[in-house]
């Protein structure tokens, strides 16, 4: 944009950027120096005394408050401040005489306004154009709202960090209190051996000193009387136990002194750290929309949801014995006949999903446990390979060629052929104590709902428990699923929700989804980070309900 007094010649024309306002409509050009946003004027020297004359309470901004002139007037150019009269079609820009003279000089298609304009309050386009603008200020407003709880939500989750931090410096002093109370036990407990060892050696020397000038006193004595057969006895005597302490001296002189070796280890790993953990931004997923999806005819019961890299949905359903297959609209497009029915499912890798199963043998009238395995091969899902196992699998989870299988009381680590590597938690303080198991994406942490206590637990790889999660919210826990970048979601069965849970499993972040969303009692939940919706299998029931996030 010129300023000052910028102008340039066109044939015999100056122009100006702006052009005075008042003096345009006699047929004068004058550059404006000013501009009265209340009359959408632009006003000469010479003008804008006889505007004040007349509106001594508008406010008039100078040339000094040129970002102040842009915007005012909807007819106006807010570059130029000149009437809008064309439209460059090849820039889909609106312009004046002065844009179309400095920019648009080579353009090939310019239209003008009037004739666009001509009719145009009587499309739809128009007449649809301020209910839109209404839209998009409720949705602005809405939004506005929503940051304004985010910002307080911000306040909270940052003072709870510091109170993390804090309890977490409060744990490390106690660690450190600890070590130096080991240290200094073994210190007063080295001392005071060191002490009875000084003590034993002083009575030593004092014994063997007192030994030596009683014999050398004999010894002289026998001499003195020339009593050779007692001086030599004496003499081979004293020079015996002047050997002894001899060798007492040197025991003495050789004892190690106490002294201090710091770990190695300590200071370097400290002075290596960069702080005491990262502050991680998590994402708080909401519920946008919600819609039923019909999976069967009758009422089933939906024991495991999981998404292929191809976009498919796979579902296991116990009732009738199969895996159903949905496309990317969540219509069944196949399925599959299982022998035993699914009581969970797992996505292990590529196309391929395992299927844990158990029921009555028809072959054998024996109740089997198994591991099926079965992969989407040219649009169909096929058997692939199986394994037997000797315990009810009723929750299956996979990483990195692991399978991590639950009981109703235990969790178990197998290879990816069948073979038990260890048990890795247990509890029997009542029956079913656990229902479901996932596996963070760095497998550093296994999450497990325990059904009957309504508790939502976090174990490390050595299934040592690290936290436990007991909220109203989340009222008999049963499905849940961790997605590739470690959302974490819970279904509550009894509560109507599915909860976003922190990656560390410590604590409820939101409820993302509740009975208003279609929620009745819900089973089985999936992820889905290709499209940001949540896949959920209700108890007793033949829809799924797919709830979009935000």
């Amino acid at each position: 944009m010129a300023s000052g007094s910028s102008s340039f010649y066109k044939g015999s024309d100056l122009i100006h950027d702006y052009s005075c306002f008042t003096c345009e409509e006699n047929d004068l050009n004058t550059e404006a120096q000013h501009f009265c946003p209340k009359c959408e004027h632009y006003l000469c020297d010479k003008c804008v005394k006889i505007h004040g004359d007349y509106f001594k309470k508008h406010v008039v901004y100078g040339r000094r408050d040129m970002q102040k002139w842009a915007g005012f007037s909807m007819d106006r150019c807010a570059q130029h401040g000149k009437e809008l009269e064309v439209h460059c079609d090849d820039n889909q820009e609106l312009c004046c005489s002065v844009c179309v003279a400095f920019n648009h000089r080579l353009c090939s298609s310019i239209s003008h306004l009037r004739d666009l304009a001509r009719g145009f309050l009587n499309t739809a386009e128009f007449k649809q154009l301020p209910a839109a603008v209404d839209k998009m200020r409720s949705r602005l407003d809405e939004l506005k709202n929503e940051r304004m709880k985010d910002q307080t939500s911000l306040n909270d989750s940052h003072k709870n960090i510091i109170s993390e931090i804090k309890d977490l410096r409060k744990e490390i002093n106690q660690i450190l209190d600890k070590l130096e109370k080991r240290t200094v036990e073994q210190l007063d407990s080295m001392m005071e051996d060191l002490e009875k060892s000084i003590k034993d050696d002083l009575e030593a020397c004092a014994h063997m000193h007192d030994k030596l000038g009683i014999m050398i006193a004999k010894l002289k004595k026998s001499a003195s009387k020339n009593k050779e057969s007692s001086s030599y006895i004496g003499f081979r005597k004293c020079e015996s136990k002047l050997s002894e302490a001899n060798c007492l001296v040197q025991e003495i002189k050789e004892k190690e002194r106490m002294k201090f070796k710091s770990d190695e280890n300590v200071l370097p790993f400290l002075r290596n750290l960069n702080s005491l953990g990262n502050v991680d931004n998590v994402y708080v997923y909401k519920a946008q929309s919600s819609s039923l999806y019909k999976v069967h005819m009758y009422k089933c019961n939906i024991e495991g949801i999981c998404e292929l890299p191809s976009g498919e949905v796979v579902i296991a359903e116990r009732n009738n014995d199969r895996l159903m297959l949905l496309n990317r609209q969540f219509e069944v497009i196949g399925h599959c006949h299982l022998p035993l029915p699914p009581r969970h499912m797992c996505h292990t890798k590529g196309s391929e999903v395992a299927v844990a199963v158990t029921g009555i043998d028809a072959s054998t009238i024996s109740t089997m446990h198994a591991i099926h395995f079965h992969a989407l091969t040219k649009g169909k899902l096929q058997s692939v390979r199986k394994f037997t196992i000797d315990f009810q699998c009723i929750s299956i989870a996979h990483h990195l060629e692991k399978l991590y299988l639950c009981s109703f009381n235990a969790l178990y680590l197998y290879t990816m052929n069948g073979n038990i590597i260890q048990k890795l938690y247990e509890d029997n303080s009542s029956y079913r104590t656990m229902h479901n198991c996932a596996v963070s994406p760095d497998g550093e942490r296994i999450y497990v709902t325990n059904q009957i206590h309504s508790k939502f637990i976090t174990l490390d790889t050595s299934g040592q428990v690290l936290s436990t999660v007991e909220d109203p919210d989340l009222k008999y826990p049963s499905g849940l699923c961790v997605s590739p970048s470690g959302h974490v979601f819970v279904c509550g069965e009894t509560s109507n929700t599915v909860v976003q849970v922190v990656p560390e499993g410590r604590k409820k972040l939101v409820i993302v989804a509740r009975e208003v969303d279609g929620l009745c009692s819900p089973h089985s939940v999936w992820f889905s980070e290709q499209t940001s919706t949540l896949i959920i299998g209700n108890l007793s029931n033949n829809s799924i309900t797919v709830v979009k996030l935000c």
